[in-house]
């Protein structure tokens, strides 16, 4: 039996994030030495959001991803992904996701959300706020993968843009995620 996390893109690549969304020059250390500490093999998801927009793209919320187009770009996604997790669930692996909650992709717990921003890259004032639900790709990915008759993994978002971030609270949220399969 071998320990799988699957990640969010940017976890591996803070680049591919909008403009100005990184926090670190390349990978999120903080998660990749706690995978490493754990004995986890890590599998990198793609990231719809740069799959479907570019590089050079900016920030949105919820509401403006929630398309039809865009869900079927991340079933066509969650779909690779759900075959390589049928693969270690099948050699009774211990499978993890790791997401990023405040995207409106690939939250986990928490997406961003706002009812009347239209897209528009300048905004005057930012109304986002992060709401209780899933982001659209986590959400197709369940969806994939309840049609494959598989349980979605034990998973958590990493939450390092919500403006009172804890690392602290975070590590021990992931220790317990990571500590949480069968010994």
């Amino acid at each position: 039996m071998a320990r799988v996390a699957f990640i969010a893109h940017c976890l591996l690549n803070q680049n591919a994030k909008v403009e100005g969304g990184a926090h670190r020059a390349g990978m999120w250390e903080p998660v990749i030495g706690l995978l490493r500490e754990h004995d986890y093999v890590i599998r990198q998801m793609p990231c719809p959001e740069l799959a479907f927009a570019g590089a050079r793209r900016f920030w949105g919320v919820r509401e403006q991803f929630d398309t039809p187009l865009y869900r079927r770009h991340c079933r066509r996604l969650a779909k690779l992904v759900a075959a390589v997790m049928a693969q270690h669930v099948a050699a009774d692996d211990d499978v993890v996701l790791i997401g990023i909650d405040s995207s409106p992709t690939m939250g986990v717990e928490f997406t961003c959300s706002s009812p009347t921003w239209g897209g528009e890259p300048n905004i005057g004032e930012d109304d986002s706020i992060y709401i209780r639900e899933s982001g659209i790709f986590v959400e197709e990915l369940e969806a994939e993968l309840a049609e494959r008759g598989l349980p979605m993994p034990r998973r958590t978002g990493i939450r390092h843009w919500f403006p009172d971030y804890d690392p602290q609270e975070e590590r021990d949220r992931l220790v317990a995620l990571l500590e949480g399969g069968r010994a």
